[in-house]
Order: structure tokens, then sequence, then C-alpha cells
């Protein structure tokens, strides 16, 4: 009986000298519904029937649940019933497929009648650790630098966190592929990694992030398949084997402004990329230079009843008859520029698109580089009603296509609107005619000639589409 009460009394001495923290759980998502009806965005021409009309839904589901210092997040949503957009002509990092194919879209008939969606996917996964001193965030997390022009995306990352009088410095390990995760072959080190470092500075008025990606991928054109590796037009067309190139380096240099004056708001970014595809020996060819940069800017005014801007985004591109160099700048799929243009929307789960996609991809121009100028125009003609208009005019940067002669895409005309029903319940409507250009038309009599098997000419008919979406957040 003594043991018995000594042991209580333990217990009890034990229980009240550990602190006990209360635990907080927090349920947060969105479900969302949208349908589109596009004519001629992927083959540019009216004598061959690409209409199409299809609806999709997607769920995302967010458990966060804190306990003291620690934050544990799980982010879950709909895997594998709406396969990735096709596989890119330029892979880096600003685009990557996953070996899943995942989206969280899935698209109205992919169940059949009576069953279940079981394919559920874990977006995000990871603990958020707040410490005095610093910060902590470890596992699948969304990672973005500056706007998100050339890296917006989830991924399996170790991040630290340091405030530093008034600035925040952020460092990141992100594994992007490793080469033994699915079983592939023993002892090959194919593993794919990018370091990532931001300086963040606030000044109230203006805000400045600095950053720099050091990608590093250690046999990028083997038959393991890793994430990064150009395949563009010119000396990377034919892989050289499944061990001829060793490794490829990139580095991404960049800087972010946000600045606010009156009614005036300012957007800016730029990026310069530079680095090298080594060749393991001198029969696997020579090392190919790669790099690029990007510029983004963007003024917005408030005039109290309605917001005017400009946006201009220019980005290199690849020369079909470049030798020994390769063009890697390219945009992230999660930034978008119009309803058209460089917008994926259809076949991802993102907003925008990479550049790097064939003709045969929404928004994609083969890895040509874009220079566009968007006028937009929006205002609020009641507290939820809000509506908007744009216009852009976009060209390639290099000619799109070997045998191409024009880098001209044409105009877009768009128009949008989106209904605040409640604090909610959301309704949004979309529609984008893009005018093509003879280089539009040039690059899409290459693609059908390609694809279809025959000389394909006059692919000059204009594009359009329109959307709509409700979506519900909670």
């Amino acid at each position: 009986m003594r043991k018995l009460l000594v042991t209580a009394v333990g217990l009890v001495t034990l229980l009240t000298a550990v602190p006990v923290y209360a635990v907080d759980v927090n349920f947060s998502g969105e479900v969302r519904v949208r349908g589109f009806w596009t004519d001629n965005q992927t083959d540019g021409n009216s004598s061959y029937d690409d209409s199409t009309r299809f609806a999709d839904l997607r769920f995302r589901l967010k458990t966060a649940i804190k306990a003291g210092v620690t934050t544990g997040v799980v982010v879950i949503d709909f895997a594998n019933c709406f396969p990735s957009a096709p596989s890119p002509t330029a892979s880096t990092i600003n685009n990557t497929a996953s070996s899943l194919g995942d989206t969280g879209n899935c698209r109205f008939g992919a169940g059949g009648l009576g069953d279940s969606h079981n394919e559920v996917g874990v977006r995000e996964a990871y603990l958020k650790i707040d410490l005095t001193k610093m910060g902590f965030v470890l596992g699948r997390q969304s990672l973005k630098l500056g706007h998100g022009i050339i890296f917006d995306t989830t991924g399996d990352a170790l991040t630290v966190i340091l405030p530093l009088n008034g600035s925040t410095l952020t460092a990141s390990m992100i594994q992007v592929n490793d080469a033994n995760a699915f079983g592939t072959v023993p002892g090959i080190n194919n593993d794919t990694t990018v370091w990532m470092v931001n300086l963040g500075m606030d000044r109230g008025n203006h805000v400045i992030n600095i950053y720099d990606a050091y990608l590093y991928d250690q046999t990028p054109a083997t038959t393991l398949g890793s994430s990064f590796y150009p395949t563009v037009d010119g000396p990377l067309t034919t892989s050289p084997g499944p061990f001829g190139n060793d490794k490829i380096w990139i580095n991404y240099l960049g800087v972010s402004l946000d600045a606010k004056s009156g009614s005036l708001n300012l957007a800016v970014e730029g990026t310069y990329d530079f680095g090298s595809l080594e060749a393991a020996t001198t029969a696997a060819g020579p090392d190919i230079r790669v790099g690029g940069w990007n510029l983004m800017g963007d003024v917005t005014a408030d005039t109290g009843g309605a917001r005017l801007g400009g946006t201009v985004v220019v980005t290199s591109g690849q020369s079909p008859s470049a030798v020994g160099s390769a063009n890697i700048a390219d945009i992230s799929g999660n930034f978008q520029l119009g309803n058209i243009l460089v917008n994926g929307e259809m076949n991802t789960d993102r907003d925008g698109s990479s550049l790097s996609g064939g003709a045969g991809v929404p928004g994609g121009i083969g890895g040509a580089g874009l220079f566009a100028v968007k006028l937009h125009a929006d205002m609020m003609p009641s507290d939820r009603l809000d509506v908007g208009g744009a216009v852009i005019f976009g060209q390639t940067t290099a000619l799109p296509c070997p045998g191409c002669s024009n880098r001209n895409i044409g105009y877009e005309l768009d128009a949008n609107g989106k209904y605040q029903v409640d604090d909610n319940l959301a309704v949004l409507v979309g529609s984008g005619y893009l005018i093509t250009g003879s280089g539009a038309a040039d690059f899409y009599n290459v693609y059908n000639t390609a694809n279809l098997g025959t000389p394909v000419t006059g692919s000059n008919s204009n594009i359009w589409k329109l959307s709509a979406k409700v979506v519900f957040t909670f």
C-alpha cells in the first residue's frame, strides 16, 4: 500500500512539475467548382476542332494543431484525377512536374456514377516551431520568392527563419528529387537540391526582398529522371545517354520591391540566372552554359472610384540557332498575366503558367521568352461587386521555333467580375479573347505540322475562353 501511495505522490509531483500546454485545433479550407469553354487554345487553327467545355472540382482541407511553440499543419486535396499539364520543353526551378502528376483538381466525369473519390493527396505537411530568437518550418511546405514570378510552389524543405532588427533572414534546403525515394537503382546519386536564402526588409512604406537560390542536380540527363534539365532547341535536343551529363548547377539571383506612396502602389522584381550543364566526359559532349533573366513591374493607382494600372513582364528566350548555351529563364506556374496568356488554370491547380510548354500547353510559347505589356482597370460598383478589364500586348523575345520568322503573339482583351455573396461564398466570371499575331501563327503551324503528321499552314485563328467559378472558403 505504501508503495502505491509513494507512486501516486510521485506521479502527481511529476505532472504538476511539467507545464501542460493547451492544444488549439483549427480547421480551414476551400471548395471550388469551375467551368470552362474555350476554342483554338491548343492549336490556334479553326480548321481543327479543339473546342472544349468541362467543369472541375477542387477541395482543400487544412488542419492546424498548436501546442506550446509548435504548430503541426496538414493540407489535403484530391490527387491524380486530373492529369498535370503536358511535359514542358524546359524544366527548371520555375516548372517541375511531380512524379505523381497531382494537381488538386478533379474533372467532372472522373468518378463515374455511385463511386467515391478515394484518391486524396497530402499537399502540405509540416511542423512550424516558433522560438524566441528564431523559427523553423520542417516538412512539405509552401515556398515563394519575391512576387512569385520565378518561384511559388510547394516542396519538401527544411526552413530556418531568423529575425534581424527589423529584417528577416530565411534559409531553406529544398529536396526536389531523391534517386532512392522510389526504389530506383541503388548507389546512383541522382539527387536534386535547391538551397535558397532570402533577406526581407520591411520599412513600412516599402518592402525589399533580396534572394539567391542555388540548384544542384547531380545527374540531370539520366534515365532515372531528374526534374531539372533543359531540353531546348539546339544542342540539348538529344539526350546524351543514361549517364552522359554529370551535373547541372544554376544560380538564381533576384530582388523585389513593393512600395506605396499616396494612391500609388509599385511592385518590381528582377532575376538573373546563370549556370552550367557539365558533361561527365569529353565523349559525352561539351559543357553547356545555361542562364537567363526576368523582369516584372506593376504600377497601380487608386483613384477612389477605380484602380488603374500597367504591368510589364519580360523574360529572356531561347534562340533556335543557339549553340553552346541554353536559356532557362521562365515564369512560375503560379504567376498569372491574363486570362489566356501565361494562364494554365485549365489543366493545373495553379492560376498561372510556365512559358516553357509547347503550343499545345495553354500559355506555353516553347521557351522563347516573353515581352508583354498589360493595361488593367477595375472598380467596385458596390461593396460586394468587383468588375474589371485588361488589354495585353505580347510577343516572344526570341523566335519561337525553328523556321519561325515572327515574334508577335498578338493582343488579348480580358473582362472579369467577382460577386461576394457573403463572407464565405464568391462567384467569379471571366472572358478572354486573343487576337493572334503572325508569330503565333508561325508557332502553331510548326506545332500542328509536327503533331498531325502533315504540313499545316494558316494557323492564325483567334483564341477565346470563358470561365465561371464558385468558391466557398471557411
